[in-house]
C-alpha cells in the first residue's frame, strides 16, 4: 500500500507536534543530581501545579540528589526517580505511607501516655541544676591526702523527684530525657538519665539525684545545654514502676 505525499507529510507533522509537546511537558524534566542546581529547573517547576512542584522539592530534599538502581533501593522508600513525573509519584506514595506511620505512632504514644498518667501524678520530675563538675565532685568523693584526684570534667544534671502522693514512695524506676524546643524530635536529646532508686521519698517531699557519666567528657553541645534557659528545655519523664511503703505498686504497662 502506498500513501500520497500530502498524507505522509501530514503524518510527519503530527509526529513532530507530538515530539515538541512531549519536550515541553515539565513532567519529563530530568532531576538535578546536585541540590545546588535546583535553581536551574525552576522554570520547569513553575509550569507544574503547585502541589506537584512541592512534591518534587520534597523528593529532592529527601533523596539529596541520589539516584539508586531499583535492585539496590529500599523497597519501602525507593530513591530511583530521574524525572519530575517519577519523583512526584514516589513522593506522593511516601507521603501517604509516612502519614499512616505517623498516625500509628501518635496512637501508640497516646496509649503510653495514658498508661503512665497515674505514675506522673504520683511522682513529678524536674531539672534542678545543670553543671560541668569534676569527676570527684560528680561522684561526691572528697579525696583524702595521698589519694588520686579525679578532676576530669563531667556533665551532671541534678533532677528533683517530688512525691505528690499521700504515702511514702520506697522505690522508683524509669527514665528521663531532655530535649530542646528547637529540636523536640531529636533521637538522643541533650541529656538522658535512667533512674532506679530504692530510697524513701515521704509524701509531699522531694529528693535530688545527680546523673552523669564520669567516663564521658563534655562536648560543645553539653556546654550549650548547661547554658540554655530552663524554659527552652523539654523534659520527658517515663516512669516504669513506683513502689509505695504499703506494698502497692504502680506500673506503666506498654
Amino acid at each position: 500500500m502506498t500513501f500520497s505525499k500530502p498524507f505522509r507529510c501530514a503524518v510527519a507533522a503530527i509526529v513532530l507536534i507530538g515530539t515538541v509537546a512531549c519536550s515541553r511537558d515539565p513532567h519529563a524534566t530530568s532531576l538535578p543530581l546536585n541540590l545546588a542546581d535546583i535553581s536551574k529547573i525552576q522554570p520547569q517547576l513553575d509550569k507544574l501545579p503547585s502541589d506537584e512542584s512541592q512534591l518534587v522539592l520534597e523528593y529532592l530534599k529527601r533523596s539529596k540528589g541520589d539516584v539508586l538502581p531499583p535492585n539496590l533501593a529500599d523497597p519501602d522508600a525507593p530513591l530511583t526517580a530521574r524525572t519530575f513525573a517519577e519523583a512526584i509519584k514516589l513522593q506522593r506514595e511516601f507521603n501517604v505511607k509516612n502519614a499512616a506511620e505517623q498516625a500509628n505512632f501518635a496512637e501508640f504514644q497516646a496509649s503510653r501516655d495514658a498508661a503512665m498518667e497515674p505514675l506522673h501524678q504520683a511522682l513529678e520530675v524536674q531539672i534542678a541544676r545543670r553543671e560541668i563538675l569534676t569527676a570527684d565532685e560528680a561522684s561526691g568523693r572528697e579525696p583524702s591526702p595521698g589519694q588520686a584526684i579525679h578532676d576530669a570534667a563531667v556533665l551532671v544534671t541534678t533532677y528533683r523527684l517530688r512525691n505528690n502522693s499521700n504515702e511514702t514512695i520506697t522505690q522508683v524506676t524509669g527514665s528521663v530525657s531532655v530535649r530542646s524546643e528547637s529540636d523536640p524530635d531529636s533521637l538522643m536529646g541533650l541529656d538522658r538519665c535512667f533512674i532506679d532508686r530504692a530510697q524513701s521519698i515521704p509524701a509531699g517531699e522531694s529528693v535530688e539525684i545527680r546523673c552523669g557519666n564520669v567516663a564521658k567528657r563534655p562536648t560543645d553541645q553539653d556546654k550549650e545545654y548547661v547554658a540554655m534557659a530552663q524554659s527552652s528545655l523539654i523534659l520527658r519523664w517515663e516512669p516504669k514502676s513506683i513502689t509505695f511503703e504499703s506494698g502497692k505498686v504502680l506500673t506503666a504497662t506498654e
